[in-house]
């Protein structure tokens, strides 16, 4: 590898991953929020089984062919789950991030969250806020507790070295997570949390995240309110209030802790 190459491998620190599915009124922004970013190693784009193909402009296809823009398709829908660990698989940088396809990084995302990890090494994670719009108005932020509760769950204002996202056990893909209260970025986001280090400074908004008729977080401001500042929930879904969903969560975070019990004990031993 030539000194340029090496010394661009170097700075680059980041591979956002971003599962595809009938975006491509989207996609296109999602991409070139992130791909300029010198601190940007790659872009992974998953293709879900998505309907309509993939539509790229004449730049991204450059990407393509220099290999920062690396397009994986499969063949059967898996959903966003499976999709983000398959890309964290192909990923070659050490830190990942996560992006809908909908949503934009703000100018220096990869920079201010890569600094942080780079100087904090106990850290295994960084989180930071984000505009949340939908139809062209911002409609969730501080001081509404649902903002806070809303940043502790999503996966997409993390910043994540590659090997805590293993260790932390990725993202679940339980059949349960696909049904309507989804709940995999819960599981992954509270995993890392409880098992490691994670920064947080939710009043650094460096993303715009566009809600999307029915999405988890969409559901979860449509189906609560706050009553004299507590967040209370007008609407429970099904399989919330049969358990069931939650004893997909206990059996992920029981696998989780059985598997990391497992880690620290050997690498204690070595």
């Amino acid at each position: 590898m030539d000194q340029f190459l090496y010394t661009k491998f170097i700075m680059s620190q980041v591979s956002t991953i971003i599962p595809f599915y009938n975006g491509n009124d989207t996609i296109a922004r999602a991409i070139d929020s992130v791909i300029d970013s010198p601190l940007c190693l790659e872009v992974v784009v998953m293709v879900d089984a998505s309907p309509d193909k993939l539509s790229l402009s004449d730049t991204q296809r450059a990407h393509v062919t220099a290999g920062k823009l690396r397009i994986i398709e499969s063949n059967t829908n898996l959903g966003q789950a499976a999709m983000r660990n398959m890309g964290v698989s192909v990923s070659l940088a050490p830190f990942v991030s996560f992006m809908d396809q909908d949503d934009m990084y703000m100018p220096m995302f990869c920079e201010e969250m890569s600094a942080v990890l780079l100087q904090r090494p106990e850290l295994a994670a960084v989180e930071c806020g984000a505009e949340i719009f939908k139809n062209g108005m911002n409609v969730l932020n501080a001081p509404d507790p649902r903002y806070f509760t809303a940043m502790n769950s999503v996966p997409w204002n993390v910043l994540v070295r590659r090997n805590a996202f293993w260790q932390a056990g990725a993202f679940p893909v339980d059949p349960e997570f696909r049904k309507k209260l989804a709940g995999e970025d819960i599981a992954f986001k509270q995993a890392i949390k409880h098992y490691f280090v994670v920064g947080t400074d939710y009043s650094r908004q460096l993303l715009r995240h566009h809600l999307r008729d029915g999405s988890a977080t969409d559901n979860y401001i449509n189906r609560t309110e706050i009553v004299d500042g507590q967040i209370v929930f007008k609407e429970v879904f099904e399989n919330e209030a049969s358990g069931e969903w939650n004893d997909a969560l206990q059996r992920h975070w029981s696998g989780v802790t059985r598997d990391i019990t497992m880690l620290r004990a050997l690498t204690q031993l070595n």
